[in-house]
C-alpha cells in the first residue's frame, strides 16, 4: 500500500516532467507533420500550378486541334471539289474522245467516199478530155467541110462568071477599111525588075503577071478590095507556082475577110497553109483563120487554130498576137 502510494506520489511528481517531455515530443512530431504538410501543400501547389499550366497547354492544344480540324475539313472540301472537277473532266474527255472517234470515223468514211468520187471524176475528166479532143477535131473538120462547100460554091460561081464576063469580082454590101495594114515587101518586085534588066528576051507574060500582082497590091492598099481580088485571081490563074503565089493567095483571103466573107476567107487561108506550109504567109494565114472564126462566133474553133499556130509556127511573128487572143478568149 505504502509502496503504491509512493509510486503514486512519484508519478505525480514526475508527471509534469513527463508531460513536458511528452509535449516536446508532440511538438516535434507536430512540427515534423507541419513541415511534411507544408511540403505536401507546396508539392500540391506545384502540382496544381503544373495542372493549371497543363490545362492552359491543353486548351491551347485543343484550340490548335480545332484549327487543324477546321483546316482539315476545308482541305477535305477542296479535295471533294477537285474530285468532282476531275470526274467531270474525265467525263468530258471521255465524251470528247467518243465524239472525236465518231468524227474521225465520219471523216474516214467521207474521205473514202471522196476518193471514190475523185476516181470517178478522173475517169470523167479523161472521158471528157477524149470527148473534147474529138469535139475539137469534129469542129475543125466541120469548119474545113464548111469551107470546102463554100469553096465549091465560089468555084462554081466563078466558072459561071468566067463564061460570061471573065474573072469573078466580089461585090460586098459594105466595105470595111482595115486600119494599120502592113505594106507588102518590095523585094519580089525589085527582083522582078532586076530580072528584066538582065534578060532582054524575058518572057513578056511574066512581066505582065508581076504588073498584075502589083496592081492587086496597090488596089488592096487603096481599099479597093473587089479590084484587088480580081487582080490577084488573074495573077494566080497563070502563076500558081510563082514565088509570089502564096502572097497572092493570102491577099485573096484578106480581100474576102475585109468584105466580111469570112467562110470564103477561111478557105483561101487554108489553101495558103496547105499548099505553101513553108511560106512566110502560112503563119499569117493561120492567124487570120483564127480571126475569121472569131467573127463567125466560133470561139472554140478559133482557140484550136491559135494553138495550132503556136505549135506549128512557134517562132513566127504572129505568136505573140495569138497568145493575146487566147487570153482574151478565156
Amino acid at each position: 500500500m505504502k509502496r503504491s502510494l509512493t509510486n503514486l506520489a512519484l508519478t505525480l511528481c514526475l508527471s509534469p516532467l513527463l508531460m513536458q517531455c511528452a509535449a516536446e515530443k508532440d511538438v516535434r512530431g507536430l512540427d515534423m507533420r507541419l513541415r511534411t504538410t507544408d511540403t505536401k501543400i507546396a508539392e500540391m501547389d506545384s502540382a496544381v500550378t503544373a495542372m493549371k499550366n497543363q490545362r492552359g497547354s491543353q486548351a491551347e492544344l485543343a484550340n490548335q486541334l480545332e484549327q487543324i480540324k477546321s483546316r482539315l475539313l476545308q482541305l477535305e472540301a477542296r479535295v471533294d471539289e477537285k474530285n468532282i472537277q476531275t470526274r467531270k473532266i474525265q467525263e468530258d474527255q471521255a465524251s470528247l474522245r467518243q465524239n472525236t472517234n465518231s468524227q474521225l470515223e465520219q471523216l474516214r468514211s467521207q474521205i473514202a467516199e471522196l476518193g471514190g468520187k475523185v476516181t470517178g471524176v478522173n475517169a470523167q475528166v479523161a472521158s471528157v478530155s477524149g470527148d473534147f479532143s474529138k469535139i475539137q477535131e469534129d469542129r475543125a473538120k466541120e469548119a474545113s467541110d464548111r469551107a470546102d462547100r463554100a469553096s465549091k460554091a465560089a468555084e462554081e460561081a466563078r466558072k459561071k462568071a468566067d463564061i460570061t464576063s471573065g474573072p469573078k469580082t466580089i461585090e460586098p454590101d459594105e466595105v470595111k477599111k482595115k486600119p494599120g495594114k502592113t505594106e507588102e515587101s518590095a523585094k519580089p518586085e525589085e527582083k522582078s525588075k532586076q530580072t528584066s534588066d538582065k534578060a532582054a528576051t524575058q518572057d513578056a507574060e511574066t512581066n505582065t503577071s508581076d504588073a498584075v500582082y502589083n496592081k492587086g497590091l496597090a488596089a488592096y492598099k487603096a481599099n479597093k478590095y473587089k479590084e484587088a481580088y480580081s487582080a490577084f485571081s488573074s495573077y494566080l490563074e497563070k502563076n500558081r507556082t510563082a514565088p509570089l503565089a502564096p502572097n497572092a493567095r493570102f491577099w485573096l483571103g484578106e480581100c474576102l475577110f475585109q468584105q466580111k466573107e469570112f467562110e470564103l476567107a477561111i478557105l483561101e487561108y487554108q489553101k495558103v497553109i496547105a499548099d505553101y506550109p513553108k511560106s512566110n504567109k502560112a503563119s499569117a494565114a493561120l492567124y487570120k483563120q483564127g480571126e475569121a472564126f472569131e467573127k463567125l462566133s466560133e470561139k472554140d474553133t478559133a482557140k484550136i487554130v491559135y494553138n495550132k499556130l503556136l505549135a506549128d509556127y512557134p517562132k513566127s511573128e504572129q505568136v505573140e498576137m495569138a497568145q493575146k487572143r487566147l487570153k482574151a478568149l478565156k
